[in-house]
């Protein structure tokens, strides 16, 4: 008997969206798995990436028992949707097939995994997450709810990611170092010690940006 393909609504028909579609696309193409529905999206879009746009956000509560995952890097916009979901529908959770996931690891709800990327040893991806196209969160790292590892990013064994962090492309954390909750790593920043204050992060070594207290006069 043939499984049943499960019906699936993306939030956001933008950029990211772009990537969801590709990425449900290349499940599919190694088992079949999902029935893309469409997208939703405040526009008067009536076709993204070859599939319907089906109007705004509250258009799922129409959809008894679909799927849903949220296509919106915006991390404040994403928790206000995903916690207001009605209850009739449920949280996809995304893994793209060439993506190296060991069995210890934990990918909570929500979160999407992307072509290439790495989750290793024991590792805890919090919900509604993205790790982007060739990342890597490596051993014992724990990373936060709503938190985004941007491609080619490299986050070493045993950090403690909080909640709401962007880490930019090709970005470096060394092992060991905690980042506190919406902290912003920039593009190819070198990380060696822990980031106490949230902010933007950038450079080798990496520095946050307004974190030195003013010198006394």
């Amino acid at each position: 008997m043939e499984n049943k393909l499960k019906d699936l609504i993306v939030i956001g028909a933008g950029d990211l969206g772009k990537d969801v579609a590709w990425l449900v696309e290349r499940i599919n193409e190694k088992e079949p798995e999902w029935n893309l529905l469409g997208f939703t999206e405040i526009s008067e879009l009536k076709e993204f990436m070859g599939y319907p746009v089906l109007g705004e956000d509250d258009i799922i509560e129409e959809y008894d028992g679909v799927y849903v995952v949220c296509a919106l890097a915006n991390q404040t916009v994403k928790q206000r949707i995903m916690e207001g979901l009605p209850d009739n529908v449920k949280v996809a959770t995304l893994i793209d097939p060439s993506a190296v996931i060991h069995k210890t690891a934990v990918i909570e709800e929500g979160s999407m995994i992307f072509a290439n990327a790495l989750v290793g040893v024991n590792a805890h991806v919090g919900r509604n997450c993205l790790v982007l196209h060739n990342s890597a969160v490596n051993h014992d790292v724990e990373l936060g709810d709503y938190s985004i590892v941007y491609p080619n990013a490299t986050i070493s064994g045993k950090c403690m990611i909080g909640k709401f962090v962007e880490i930019g492309t090709g970005a470096s954390l060394i092992q060991g170092i905690s980042v506190c909750d919406n902290a912003k790593i920039g593009v190819g920043a070198a990380v060696f010690t822990t980031i106490k204050n949230p902010g933007m992060t950038v450079g080798n070594p990496a520095v946050t940006m307004g974190s030195k207290k003013k010198e006394s006069k």
